[in-house]
């Protein structure tokens, strides 16, 4: 897997505006009000580890075989530094090894039975499984980078302070 890292001129908490403003929460309210829409799914674990995915319009989220980036956001001495590494789901990942296990009993039971049809189909499919499982796809590769880079250099959350609360009378 491709180690990224990014350095934003943003800090820490802008980077995190900047995410907030460009990411959809992965929620379980979120996930039906935007089941029909194109964007970009993330959430946070702790205040420095996240995942982003894109989320394709009617695709069901548990099932999709789409690429991930599981990041690590930390203070520079230039704003901050996002590392982290392209991914599968890890319950697709699961899946596609037991469909290759599968593919491989189904062949040695085939040769076993000598049933050459059986045998062909079964590693057929076990390339097909096999070729899912090792190659990691460019294009959402490059997708999910040029959106990390969209929220890691936008400058409406450079220097921005918060609005100020109206004073006490």
């Amino acid at each position: 897997m491709k180690n990224v890292t990014i350095i934003s001129h943003l800090t820490p908490e802008e980077w995190k505006k900047s995410w907030q403003d460009k990411v959809v929460e992965d929620t379980r309210e979120n996930m039906r009000a935007c089941q029909q829409k194109t964007c970009f799914w993330g959430h946070f674990s702790g205040n420095h580890d996240f995942t982003i995915c894109h989320h394709k319009e009617f695709e069901m989220k548990g099932m999709s075989l789409g690429m991930y980036f599981n990041g690590h956001l930390e203070k520079d001495k230039k704003g901050c530094r996002i590392t982290g590494k392209f991914g599968k789901k890890l319950s697709a990942n699961i899946f596609l090894a037991m469909g290759l296990v599968l593919c491989i009993v189904a062949m040695f039971g085939a040769a076993v039975r000598g049933d050459h049809e059986v045998s062909i189909v079964s590693s057929i499919l076990f390339l097909i499984f096999l070729l899912c499982y090792l190659i990691k796809p460019r294009k959402g590769q490059q997708r999910l980078l040029e959106h990390m880079e969209k929220i890691s250099f936008d400058n409406s959350f450079h220097k921005k302070r918060p609005a100020k609360k109206p004073g006490k009378i």
